[in-house]
C-alpha cells in the first residue's frame, strides 16, 4: 500500500491504496474508428448528348479521440456529338475535406505517441481526466508524472489541427475529324485548390508556448495544362496501317500560402488573431513554375502480329532555369517499342491461346516540380520577428547548372495465354540507369550551408517482374475459382557520384543516416552499431559486460524490400462472391525510435531477461592478446546493458527487418436474384461485407513494418519515428442499381 496521487485534489492521496498495475488501458484509450461512405451515381443520354452525375460523401471518426474527418465529391461529365465531325467533352470534380481536428503525430511533446512512450502502467490513466490544473482552469495543464509529455486528454481536446480544403478540376476537350484519317483534339485543364488550416494550442503547451498560440494558414494552387494533338491514321495497305499524331502542352502552375502566427494569447482559450498577446508574425511562401512540350508518336503495324511504336518528347522546364540563364531549360527522350504476336504468326498448339514477345527502350527526363533549386533564396530572419523583414543567409546551396534526370530504360518481355485464357503468364525484365538524380544532400555545416543541391552521377537498376493469373476450376453448376500472383525484384546499383558518398537524410539517434555510396544502393542505411569479431559475433566489454559500440557508423541494411509477393483467389458461387488477397515484402531493414525509447525505459519484454540475477550476453571478449573467447563477463547493470543493445548510442541494436506477410483484403459479397427485385423499382441490388489489414506476420517488433515518417511533404522509409498504431477495418456495404 501507498500514498499514490489524488486526481481530485491533484495532489499526493492521504490514504494508502494497492500499487497495483493497470492493464490495457493504453490500448482503451484508443477508440474504434468508423467510416460512413455514401455514393449516388445517375447517368443518361438525350439524342447526341451523354451525361453522368456522381456524388459521394464519407465521413471517418478516427482511432484519436475527438478526431476524423469528412470528404465530399461532386463528378459530372458531358461528352456531346455536335456534328458528324465535332465532339465536344466536359468534366468537372469538386472534392471538399474538413477535419475539425487532425492527429498530431511524431516524436514531440504534442504527439499522442509521446506520451504512449512515456506513460507508466502503474498509474490509473482515468486520473488524467481532469487535465486543468484546479483554480487555474484554461491557463495551467495537470500532468503528475513527468515533464516530459502531455496529458494526453488535453491533446485531444485542445491541441486542436484544424483543416477544410475546397479542390476543383476540370477539362474542356474538342475533336473535330477533318477527313476520315486526320483528327485533332484541343483540350483545356484545370486544377484548382484553395486550403484553409489552422492550429489552436492552449496555455501552458510547453516551454515555448506558454500562453498559448493560434496560427492560420491559407494555401491557394493552380495549375492549368493547354494541349493539343493531331492524329493521322491510314492504312497504307491490307497488310500495313500506320498512326502519326504530333502534340505540344503548356503547364503551368502556381502556389501562394500565407502562415499567419499569434504565438502568445491575451484571453485563453479564445483562438482568433486579433487575441494576439505579441505582434503577429507572417511567413508567406509563394512558387511559380512552367513546362512547355512538343511530343511525337509513330505507331505501325503489320498483319497483326508484328507492332512498332516510336516516341519522342521534348519538354523546356522553368525548374531548371536560373536568373541568368535559360540555355540549359530543354531535355529530349525518345522511346521505341516492338512487339511479336506469335500465335498469330505460328500456327500453335489448341492449347496456347496466345504468345506474344515483346522489347522496348525509353528515356524520361525530368526536371522536378520543385522551383528555385538553381539560385539562392532567402527566407525570413526568426519566423519575421525581426523589425523591416530582415532576411538569413540561405541554408540550402543551390546548383546553377542543375541538369534534368534522365532515365534509360531496356524492357524485354512475354504475354502467353493457355487453355482459352484460363491459363496466363506475364514476365518482364528490365534494366537500365538512372543519371543525373536530383538530391538535397547534407554538407559539413563549415562550408555555411545544412544541405546542398546536387546531380547524383549513375545509378543502375534491373528487375524482373512476374504476373500469372489462373481458372483452376469451371463448374457448370456455377461454382469458379480464380488465382493471381505477381512477383517483382529489384536491384539497383550506385555506379558514380560527384562524392565517394552522400548523406541523403539523417536518422533520430545513433548517428543514423540514409547514405548514397559508390558500390552501394539507394537507401543503404548506416549507423553506429556493435563492434564485431572477424567471424561478426558481437564483442563485449570485459568488464562490464556491456556490448561494445563503434566509434563510427557501419553498414546496417537497405530499407528498399528485394522482393514483394502478392496472391489473390476469387470464388463464385451462383450469387456469391469471395474475394481474398495476400501480400509481402522481403529483404528490406528500418530504424524505430519507438523500440529504443521503450527498451530504455523497460517496457518492453526484450528487456526482460536479467533482470534480477543479471545476464550474459551472446558473443565474444577480445582478450589483451588480440584473440577472442566466449563471452562469461555477468552484466549486472541491466539497464545499461539494454542501453547498450538498443540505447540512444546503438542504431543497429534498434534496426529490425521489415519482410511481412500481410491478409491485406477479403470480401464477400451477395447479389440479389432479379426474380426478387420485381415490382421494387430496382435494377440489381448487392450486399456484401469485408474486412481489409487483418493480420500482419512480421518480425518487425512495433505496430506495422510499412512505417512511413512525414518529412516536409514526402513520406520517406527507414526511420519509424512515432507511428500511430495500424488499424484492422472490417465493414459492410450495400450497392443499389435502378
Amino acid at each position: 500500500m501507498f500514498y499514490q496521487y489524488d486526481p481530485v485534489t491533484q495532489t499526493q492521496g492521504l490514504i494508502r491504496t494497492p500499487w497495483v498495475p493497470y492493464k490495457n488501458q493504453i490500448r482503451d484509450f484508443f477508440q474504434t474508428g468508423t467510416n460512413l461512405t455514401n455514393s449516388l451515381t445517375l447517368d443518361g443520354a438525350y439524342k447526341n448528348t451523354a451525361a453522368r452525375l456522381s456524388i459521394t460523401n464519407q465521413n471517418n471518426t478516427w482511432i484519436v479521440p475527438e478526431t476524423g474527418m469528412e470528404r465530399t465529391s461532386v463528378a459530372l461529365s458531358l461528352n456531346s456529338k455536335i456534328t458528324s465531325k465535332l465532339n465536344i467533352s466536359a468534366k468537372v470534380n469538386y472534392n471538399n475535406r474538413f477535419s475539425d481536428n487532425l492527429p498530431g503525430n511524431g516524436y514531440g511533446n504534442q504527439s499522442l505517441m509521446y506520451w504512449f512512450i512515456f506513460w507508466q502502467p502503474s498509474a490509473d490513466l482515468n486520473w488524467l481526466k481532469n487535465y486543468w490544473v484546479n483554480g487555474s482552469e484554461n491557463k495551467l495543464i495537470e500532468y503528475p508524472f513527468s515533464s516530459f509529455p502531455e496529458n494526453p486528454y488535453a491533446i485531444s481536446h485542445e491541441f486542436i489541427n484544424r483543416s477544410g480544403r475546397n479542390g476543383l478540376t476540370g477539362n474542356v476537350q474538342a475533336s473535330y475529324q477533318f477527313t476520315n484519317e486526320l483528327s485533332l483534339q484541343l483540350r483545356t485543364t484545370m486544377d484548382l485548390a484553395s486550403e484553409r488550416r489552422a492550429q489552436e494550442r492552449p496555455y501552458d503547451a510547453g516551454s515555448r508556448l506558454p500562453t498559448g498560440s493560434y496560427r492560420e494558414q491559407k494555401i491557394y494552387g493552380q495549375e492549368t495544362n493547354i494541349d493539343f494533338l493531331l492524329k493521322y491514321d491510314k492504312n497504307i495497305s491490307n497488310d500495313v496501317k500506320m498512326i502519326a499524331t504530333v502534340g505540344g502542352s503548356q503547364l503551368r502552375n502556381k502556389y501562394n500560402k500565407t502562415d499567419l502566427r499569434a504565438d502568445g494569447l491575451k484571453i485563453p482559450g479564445e483562438y482568433t488573431l486579433e487575441n494576439n498577446l505579441y505582434p503577429l508574425v507572417s511567413i508567406p511562401d509563394t512558387s511559380r513554375y512552367r513546362i512547355n512540350s512538343f511530343y511525337g508518336v509513330l505507331s505501325t503495324s503489320y498483319k497483326n502480329y508484328l507492332y512498332l511504336d516510336i516516341t519522342g518528347r521534348k519538354d523546356w522546364s522553368s525548374v531548371l532555369a536560373t536568373p541568368n540563364r535559360t540555355d540549359n531549360v530543354g531535355f529530349f527522350y525518345p522511346s521505341a517499342s516492338l512487339s511479336f504476336s506469335l500465335s498469330d504468326y505460328f500456327k500453335l498448339p489448341k492449347a496456347v491461346s496466345l504468345a506474344k514477345l515483346r522489347a522496348s527502350v525509353s528515356q524520361v527526363g525530368s526536371g522536378g516540380t520543385t522551383p528555385y533549386r538553381t539560385s539562392y533564396t532567402y527566407s525570413l530572419a526568426s519566423n519575421g520577428t525581426y523589425p523591416d523583414s530582415a532576411l538569413v543567409n540561405p541554408s540550402t546551396l543551390p546548383n546553377p547548372n542543375l541538369k534534368p534526370l534522365k532515365t534509360t530504360t531496356y524492357e524485354f518481355g512475354t504475354d502467353l495465354r493457355f487453355f482459352g485464357d484460363r491459363l496466363g503468364l506475364d514476365v518482364a525484365y528490365y534494366a537500365g540507369n538512372t543519371k543525373n538524380q536530383i538530391l538535397t544532400r547534407t554538407v559539413d555545416r563549415s562550408s555555411g550551408y545544412n544541405t546542398a543541391i546536387i546531380n547524383a552521377g549513375q545509378i543502375n537498376n534491373s528487375g524482373i517482374e512476374v504476373a500469372l493469373n489462373a481458372i483452376p476450376i469451371k463448374h457448370q453448376s456455377g461454382f469458379m475459382w480464380s488465382t493471381y500472383m505477381t512477383f517483382a525484384a529489384n536491384r539497383n546499383k550506385i555506379v558514380s557520384l560527384p562524392d565517394s558518398s552522400i548523406i541523403l537524410r539523417t536518422g533520430p539517434i545513433a548517428g543514423g543516416q540514409i547514405v548514397a555510396k559508390v558500390g552501394g544502393s539507394m537507401g543503404d542505411l548506416y549507423g553506429r552499431g556493435y563492434v564485431r569479431s572477424p567471424d561478426g559475433q558481437i564483442v563485449y566489454d570485459p568488464v562490464t559486460g556491456n556490448a561494445k559500440i563503434t566509434s563510427d557508423v557501419v553498414y546496417i541494411g537497405n530499407t528498399t524490400p528485394k522482393f514483394k509477393f502478392s496472391f489473390g483467389n476469387n470464388f463464385n458461387y451462383k450469387r456469391f462472391s469471395l474475394n481474398v488477397l495476400f501480400d509481402a515484402q522481403v529483404g528490406a531493414v528500418g530504424h524505430s525510435l519507438l523500440n529504443y525509447k521503450m527498451v530504455e525505459q523497460g517496457k518492453l519484454a526484450s528487456t526482460l531477461p536479467g533482470r534480477y540475477s543479471g545476464i550474459i550476453g551472446k558473443g565474444v571478449i577480445q582478450n589483451p592478446d588480440g584473440t577472442y573467447r566466449p563471452n562469461d563477463v555477468i552484466a549486472y547493470d541491466i539497464d545499461d546493458y539494454y542501453r547498450s543493445h538498443m540505447g540512444s548510442e546503438n542504431a543497429e541494436g534498434s534496426t529490425f527487418s521489415t519482410d511481412f506477410i500481410k491478409f491485406r483484403e477479403a470480401s464477400l459479397n451477395y447479389s440479389f436474384h432479379p426474380k426478387w427485385l420485381v415490382n421494387t423499382g430496382l435494377s440489381s441490388v448487392t450486399l456484401g461485407i469485408y474486412g481489409r489489414n487483418l493480420f500482419i506476420w512480421s518480425p518487425w517488433p512495433m505496430f506495422d513494418p510499412e512505417f512511413g515518417t512525414l518529412s516536409g511533404s514526402d513520406i520517406v522509409t527507414g526511420f519509424e519515428i512515432g507511428q500511430f498504431p495500424s488499424t484492422r477495418t472490417f465493414g459492410f456495404n450495400l450497392v443499389v442499381g435502378i
